[in-house]
């Protein structure tokens, strides 16, 4: 999966839409992309370049069926991210590839959920449904040959993450130093390259580089809650803020999923409330198109109720860990009336990087008023791309706490040894070329976890 947040956050957002839900219901596509130079080169030429071939034409793609594309047979460069999509019928044969080893991972199904597809000479783009990344796929004349072996697996850990991985030095990490001590640490032991993995990963702190399982935690003290101890569970802090939250949340309604709800600020009556507790498995599925169809069937009630009735709201994702990137765009849609450019992206390792340009377009509903956005340290991922989107289309003030700070993609990757895990392969940067990566987007209002919301209310009222 490459949509998914695996931070140790995740469960409490879980937590929090179901105590939403609890509290009863009530009764497009909006991010596209353009295309600009990037502001920043690739550090590193991609391990892609020795097996691209260019100027390969299989003709037209086929047209896309119920959602769904099928690409022709043959082999393609997904370019910049260290992938060759080897296809024959009805199954694609992803292929790992770096500058000396490539790998073969588990086949799927040649139906690609899209949202448009362009053929260019043979060169396909591809807009999936959940990330917002136009994929670029380059026609090669053969797929490489994988005859990497299980003792090929640490070459091929040091390229992918030499040529990949975009934030070591926000990170704090020696990329050499740390390899030298994985391989001298993991010696011929088959089964030790996970478990020094793990350390590794746990230490970089990047919840979209890591395995399924692991947890990632958080600083207490990022929560700015002097009295909260170092040891205090997460969960039931982000489940008693959400609680003591809604609590003061008048006449309040949630939509269908239990993900989304809405009202305005006791005390404050010209003050609107909307609080969006996750941007996946609002349909109760893991299908993205049917997560987004419930987001806007949510969010199409909330904002004509909250347009309606304020001039004023709090967007709360202080309890958000994220999902599809696409639903963050398509919430920001209800906050312009004309397409905006929101943020830019691009994969890191591309041979000659192009930008992204992530423009939100209008949604059905409108909200017209003074926007404050509530981030927390558990405001990770897609929340955070809807943070960056309402910085600049609803010129939002953003209040309580710096987010998380992991915006890629999480790409799946595979070692010859049959490892598998996701890396961030994305640069994300605000219009001006700003990149929050480990360090969050910073508020404009700081407040304690735990006022932020009173934070909130006077800022908007100040404004």
């Amino acid at each position: 999966m490459t949509q998914h947040q695996r931070t140790h956050i995740a469960a409490a957002a879980l937590a929090a839409s179901a105590l939403l839900a609890a509290c009863g219901s009530s009764d497009g596509d909006a991010a596209s992309e353009t295309t600009d130079a990037a502001s920043e080169p690739a550090a590193a030429d991609s391990g892609d370049a020795s097996v691209s071939n260019p100027g390969v034409d299989r003709g037209r793609v086929a047209p896309v069926v119920d959602g769904e594309l099928a690409l022709p047979d043959g082999a393609y460069e997904l370019s910049g991210y260290g992938t060759v999509l080897a296809v024959d019928g009805d199954q694609v044969t992803p292929l790992y590839v770096t500058a000396s080893t490539c790998t073969a991972g588990e086949p799927f199904d040649n139906d690609f959920p899209v949202d448009h597809a362009d053929d260019d000479g043979g060169v396909i783009t591809l807009d999936l449904v959940g990330p917002t990344t136009d994929y670029s796929l380059r026609p090669l004349v053969a797929a490489p040959e994988c005859d990497s072996t299980p003792a090929d697996a640490l070459t091929a850990l040091d390229e992918a993450f030499s040529t990949h991985y975009p934030f070591f030095d926000e990170r704090g990490i020696d990329w050499s130093e740390r390899f030298d001590a994985i391989a001298a640490t993991v010696g011929n032991e088959a089964d030790g390259l996970q478990e020094a993995l793990v350390s590794f990963m746990v230490d970089l702190g990047d919840g979209h580089t890591t395995f399924d399982e692991l947890e990632l935690d958080i600083d207490r003290a990022a929560f700015d809650m002097p009295d909260l101890a170092p040891d205090a569970d997460l969960g039931e802090l982000i489940g008693a803020e959400f609680e003591a939250t809604f609590e003061r949340i008048v006449d309040p309604r949630t939509d269908a999923s239990g993900t989304i709800a809405w009202g305005t600020v006791d005390g404050a009556p010209d003050v609107g409330y909307l609080v969006m507790t996750a941007f996946e498995g609002l349909s109760g599925t893991d299908d993205a198109a049917a997560d987004r169809a419930a987001l806007t069937a949510g969010l199409d009630e909330a904002i004509a109720d909250l347009d309606a009735a304020v001039d004023r709201l709090v967007v709360d994702l202080r309890f958000n860990p994220g999902g599809y990137e696409d639903l963050a765009v398509a919430a920001a849609g209800y906050f312009v009336d004309t397409p905006t450019d929101a943020y830019r992206k691009w994969a890191y390792a591309q041979p000659d990087p192009v930008a992204q340009t992530i423009e939100v377009t209008p949604q059905a509903s409108h909200f017209d008023g003074t926007v404050a956005v509530l981030t927390s340290p558990a405001t990770a991922s897609a929340a955070e791309a809807l943070v960056l989107s309402l910085r600049e289309v609803a010129d939002a003030s953003i209040v309580g706490n710096r987010s998380f700070g992991e915006f890629s993609d999480a790409i799946d990757w595979m070692l010859p040894d049959g490892t598998e895990f996701t890396m961030s392969m994305e640069v994300y940067t605000d219009l001006d070329g700003e990149n929050f990566e480990a360090v969050g987007v910073p508020t404009d209002v700081g407040s304690p976890f735990d006022r932020a919301l009173d934070a909130a209310v006077a800022e908007l009222t100040d404004r």
